[in-house]
């Protein structure tokens, strides 16, 4: 009889590891493919989406900890509710993410009085490839919204992820109209001025993880 008990119990705490795995590497992969794809296409909006994608693996690396851990009731935790592991990965993320922020804006400056050439085409198709990929994961996410069995910190770190994602959506969307007003146009100027916007939705997530870190402290 405990053994059936043990034997139910096992899928459920299993279940983070699966909600979050695919998820993770699928940005993973996607991320090291549009790093190189910007390189390759000259695309700084392409390279700005990349850069939002590696700052999605942060969010979903955090959920997935967070997810593990609940599971875990030893766990040593702040008192905000957080593990000091989750904390000081979000600390170094910041760090990253400011910048990455700051090199985007220089090199938007740089292309806005020096426009390069971008090769258009292959950049509406590898950032098409990225939103698919993105709604691949947003929909993964959501699909799992009704587990409430871990938690509320393993719950707002998956929201978290989620508006993360939700972001570099909007950053692939930036990249396939830069991609397009360029090859239809050939105006270059789009690039390094969607480049900026994307850099500023990667700001927008950045300072409120800043706030979040700065409150869990506060708090504790």
């Amino acid at each position: 009889m405990d053994n059936h008990h043990h034997h139910d119990a096992h899928p459920e705490k299993s279940l983070p590891n699966s909600i979050y795995a695919i998820p993770f590497f699928l940005i993973f992969a996607f991320a090291i493919l549009e790093f190189f794809g910007g390189i390759w296409t000259n695309s700084l909006a392409l390279l700005s989406d990349a850069w939002h994608m590696f700052s999605d693996l942060f969010a979903l690396g955090l959920a997935w900890i967070a997810a593990h851990l609940s599971a875990k009731p030893g766990t040593h935790r702040h008192a905000s509710g957080q593990s000091h592991l989750e904390i000081a990965a979000s600390a170094v993320n910041v760090l990253l993410m400011f910048a990455v922020v700051t090199f985007i804006i220089i090199e938007a400056i740089q292309r806005f009085n020096h426009p390069q050439a971008v090769t258009g085409g292959y950049v509406i198709m590898i950032a098409m490839a990225g939103l698919v990929v993105n709604l691949i994961v947003l929909k993964m996410l959501h699909g799992h919204d009704d587990d409430h069995a871990h938690g509320a910190e393993h719950n707002h770190n998956k929201r978290a992820a989620y508006l993360h994602v939700m972001g570099d959506l909007l950053g692939s969307v930036a990249a396939v109209v830069a991609g397009t007003v360029i090859y239809f146009t050939g105006w270059l100027l789009i690039d390094p001025i969607l480049s900026i916007f994307i850099s500023l939705l990667i700001l927008i997530v950045t300072i409120k993880l800043t706030k979040d870190i700065w409150t869990s402290y506060k708090n504790g």
